[in-house]
């Protein structure tokens, strides 16, 4: 995204310039003013520190573009409220979220979690573009794209491979927004419908293509047509799916037999409506041990995703993942 222009480089976002400085204290306080209070010191005592940062921001999501010339390290801790995407441009940088340690380069980018421990250590010669996106925004949106309740918290994988092919598409969407934002058709009226749909799809996409602990409840289908009977069941299973269901009370839900509900559901997409809500539950379980590692016990998760029988449950749980609940509650994903 480093364009030359009669000789001279311009930067991603170079006239949208927050600030160019070569004090460290000032850049600290600057990049503070748009993320979050942090420490950011010298790696080396060669280097020349050179920090410059451009930004547009828009209603839920902002565009950045950093550098700082010298090798650097930036302890900000926990982001708190918002997620953080980093697209390396040039040059390369030592991420650690949480338990997660890995070298990000071209080809490796980095999303870093509000709630986990962040430090990190950008090379010389580091240059990134970065996705801020507002925590509450994204939780939102991945209830509406997973069609279920409520998240308190979602834990995503910080590092991107951007060599599979459905975050390598997203990053190249990231790209095409920050070109037309240079361009000046884009972020430039944060209350229009296009602007609505432009968040709305960076921030679904993300979701949807890079590993987080409510994937497998993403993962499961459902066609944009379907008749009224089975969205009327399934839309009332997504929404109380923890409480007891008995099959004669989806039917009463999709307002037919339980024999038509069985035989809709079975169409659409190849489950009866009690195998759906079993693969339902037992998603939630998941994403909530990926979540609340070791903090919650596992016969309290059972019952907050809708089980009533601790042994049943860690058996179905087994035979779904490969593994025990308390093994992925041990396990160190998105940790």
């Amino acid at each position: 995204m480093t364009l030359e222009r009669e000789g001279t480089q311009v930067r991603p976002l170079d006239s949208f310039r927050c600030f160019e400085t070569t004090d460290l204290d000032e850049a600290r306080e600057m990049v503070g003013q748009h993320f979050c209070s942090h420490s950011l010191d010298l790696g080396t005592a060669s280097g020349h520190f050179q920090a410059c940062k451009n930004r547009v921001q828009g209603k839920h999501v902002s565009l950045n573009y950093l550098r700082y010339g010298a090798e650097v390290v930036i302890k900000p801790g926990e982001l708190t409220d918002f997620f953080l995407v980093q697209i390396p441009l040039r040059g390369t940088a030592d991420i650690q979220n949480g338990k997660s340690r890995f070298g990000s380069d071209k080809s490796v980018a980095s999303l870093l979690n509000p709630d986990l421990d962040t430090q990190m250590r950008w090379h010389a010669g580091c240059e990134q573009i970065l996705v801020q996106i507002e925590r509450d925004y994204l939780l939102s949106v991945a209830c509406e794209v997973s069609g279920v309740g409520h998240f308190e918290k979602l834990r995503f994988d910080p590092m991107m491979d951007l060599r599979v092919p459905g975050i390598e598409a997203w990053s190249r969407q990231v790209k095409a927004v920050f070109g037309a934002v240079e361009n000046g058709v884009a972020f430039s009226c944060l209350e229009s419908e296009h602007h609505r749909v432009l968040e709305e799809s960076l921030v679904a996409g993300l979701v949807l293509s890079q590993p987080n602990s409510a994937s497998c409840l993403l993962r499961r289908h459902a066609p944009d047509i379907s008749p009224a009977v089975f969205l009327r069941a399934i839309n009332k299973i997504n929404e109380r799916f923890t409480e007891p269901i008995s099959m004669l009370e989806i039917a009463r839900w999709a307002k037919t037999t339980p024999r038509t509900v069985q035989l809709v559901f079975k169409k659409e997409i190849g489950l009866s409506p009690m195998q759906y809500l079993k693969e339902l539950r037992l998603g939630y379980a998941r994403h909530l041990l990926l979540t609340n590692q070791n903090s919650l016990p596992v016969g309290e998760i059972a019952a907050l995703s809708g089980h009533t029988h601790l042994g049943r449950f860690s058996t179905a749980y087994k035979i779904r993942f490969g593994e025990s609940p308390r093994e992925t509650g041990r396990c160190i994903r998105y940790s």
